[in-house]
């Protein structure tokens, strides 16, 4: 069982995420089945009560019912009503001598008391709670009532199935790279979804926190990971986590053995360059992002999204086409209403023919020139991201304009959000914090945001591997220098030529 639910894990989490050039996800926890328990206690009562009470229905099963001529008395059950009963009215004795403070508690205690004793009066009387008369089963087994409690039955068993998926789609991904917290809202499985995704690269990760805060807790083996980053404001916490303490030590596992890796491939690289004039291959950015190409009859209308300019590296984003289609409607409607206008007056008016053209040529115009706005306005906001910067750039037509940059190694983390009407139709927000006053850019509904969040986060890491050779290369001139400076004091011999 567990086996499996391990593997519906890992595909889950090779679907949510897009994976880099080289990365792998090397182990997965979701939420531990204690909190699958405690989601599914609404449905599953829904499925018991309305599958039940609609069965014992169908069977001619009835309620309070009385029989005066066949009293009970005071059976085992009305013994048992008693005392919880007097238990009540002890509690609520306890809670009076409190104050007013319990007021409210001792107003509910009181009337449950009062409800248990007019119950065992019923059935010491003869009445029954329960009964079961054969006669009325064809009568109820197929009355509304029966079939609206076979539908909420139907209902809970579907709330079942979405309880469980929902379940699975929360996930912390460890890949070779970095560590990806996944955090889906589902309504309809993979139709209507809104899912966040944070991250942290494992170069970023400080310190991993796990905690398991009780006895039950620790006993079951799940509590609260905290992956926090060496940068500010981006710390992951994934709470009712299973297996918190392997995933911590997977994680920082990752995290040695990556910092020990590319030192010694620094290290490497920058000797064979700098002082044996050996170089080594580049790696070139290798993420491949789909393009939204609209048709040749309408390019003058939509761009290519994103567009791609291969000899820079550089990507520029815009809304996803559905708010260009949005901004749209505007003009089109004043077009249909104003040619409809111009035709309805002329019919009633009897105008020269002059007339109704100049009016129809000044609703073409008014259209044309709306249209020309907004498709300009569309076209100026736009997200860029190049080998060394992320520009958000928004512009209103022949006016006023924001542009905001930031270069790329002081992003502290990206993820993106989705709302269950954006991720049906592909698009959503993608959020980078950066470091300092700089605040967040929100590259604002985006087609296919988890794409942009990948190719981003090649870059950043393209962009930090020249951050740091050029550190290694500034540190290896300072040992040249000193070594100079070294045969001219003669402090050391020059050797034999």
């Amino acid at each position: 069982m567990l086996n499996w639910l391990r593997k519906l894990l890992q595909l889950d989490a090779e679907a949510a995420i897009e994976l880099g050039p080289g990365e792998e996800i090397l182990y997965v926890i979701g939420r531990h089945w204690t909190v699958l328990l405690t989601r599914l206690v609404i449905p599953v009562l829904g499925v018991l009560l309305s599958g039940g009470l609609a069965l014992y229905r169908a069977a001619g099963g009835t309620f309070l019912v009385i029989q005066p001529e066949a009293p009970i008395g005071l059976d085992a059950l009305n013994w048992l009503l008693i005392v919880i009963a007097a238990g009540l009215v002890l509690i609520w004795a306890v809670l009076y001598v409190r104050g007013a403070k319990t007021r409210t508690p001792r107003r509910v205690i009181l009337g449950v008391a009062a409800v248990v004793l007019l119950l065992t009066y019923y059935r010491y009387n003869g009445g029954r709670v329960f009964a079961l008369d054969p006669t009325l089963a064809a009568e109820q087994s197929a009355d509304i009532f029966n079939i609206m409690l076979i539908l909420l039955a139907v209902i809970s068993a579907f709330m079942i199935l979405f309880t469980f998926y929902d379940w699975l789609n929360d996930e912390l991904i460890l890949t070779n790279q970095r560590v990806v917290f996944d955090n889906d809202q589902v309504f309809i499985p993979r139709l209507i979804e809104q899912r966040i995704q944070e991250q942290i690269f494992l170069e970023d990760v400080q310190d991993v926190n796990a905690k398991t805060s009780t006895y039950p807790q620790h006993i079951l083996n799940y509590g609260t990971i905290v992956v926090k980053s060496a940068r500010f404001g981006g710390n992951i916490v994934f709470e009712s986590a299973s297996e918190p303490m392997e995933m911590q030590k997977r994680i920082m596992d990752q995290v040695r053995a990556l910092r020990k890796r590319k030192t010694t491939d620094d290290y490497v690289r920058m000797v064979d360059e700098r002082i044996y004039g050996k170089k080594a291959p580049r790696g070139k950015l290798t993420t491949v992002v789909r393009q939204t190409r609209p048709a040749r009859a309408l390019s003058w209308l939509f761009l290519e999204n994103p567009e791609i300019d291969e000899k820079t590296d550089t990507y520029t984003w815009r809304p996803h086409w559905l708010f260009q289609i949005k901004a749209l409607i505007g003009p089109f409607v004043l077009l249909i209403a104003g040619l409809f206008a111009v035709a309805l007056l002329a019919r009633i008016m009897e105008p020269a023919l002059i007339w109704v053209i100049l009016a129809t040529a000044l609703v073409l115009l008014v259209f044309a020139l709306w249209t020309a706005w907004e498709v300009e306005d569309y076209r100026n906001d736009r997200y860029i991201l190049n080998l060394t910067n992320v520009i958000d750039i928004e512009k209103k037509p022949f006016g006023p304009e924001d542009r905001r940059q930031a270069s790329l190694g002081a992003i502290t983390n990206v993820r993106f959000e989705t709302t269950f009407i954006s991720n049906l139709l592909g698009y959503g927000d993608v959020v980078l914090e950066t470091a300092g006053a700089g605040g967040k850019f929100t590259f604002l509904r985006v087609p296919r945001p988890n794409q942009v969040v990948t190719t981003i986060n090649e870059y950043i890491v393209n962009f930090r591997r020249g951050e740091r050779e050029k550190n290694l290369n500034d540190t290896l001139d300072l040992l040249v220098q000193y070594h100079e400076a070294q045969k001219r004091y003669n402090e050391i011999n020059p050797g034999t030529p």
